[in-house]
């Protein structure tokens, strides 16, 4: 999944990246491609990743530098369903 950040204010830029993030760890996806372009953005980027609680690391594309590849964070896959405890026999048991 590819986000293009062209256009964008900083901040702006920033919210949406931490949007396509989470929604790639929640949909399962392993890397997306990042391009900011070669301004503010492309040097702030590593704090950005850095600071995301669903990405890894980031990589710089070659030849393209102005993009990124980021590796996101693995998602529990299920829940984990487990039977609901009894109090009162598990007081019991241990009164024996």
């Amino acid at each position: 999944m590819n986000l293009d950040l062209h256009g964008l204010t900083v901040h702006n830029a920033w919210q949406k990246y931490r949007s396509h993030t989470r929604l790639c760890y929640y949909n399962q996806v392993k890397k997306i491609t990042v391009i900011t372009g070669h301004g503010i953005m492309s040097t702030e980027f590593t704090g950005w990743v850095n600071a995301d609680p669903y990405a890894i690391k980031c990589e710089r594309l070659d030849p393209n530098t102005g993009a990124w590849r980021v590796y996101i964070r693995k998602s529990a896959s299920k829940p984990i369903n487990r039977e609901p405890v009894n109090l009162l026999n598990l007081y019991k048991k241990f009164q024996k």
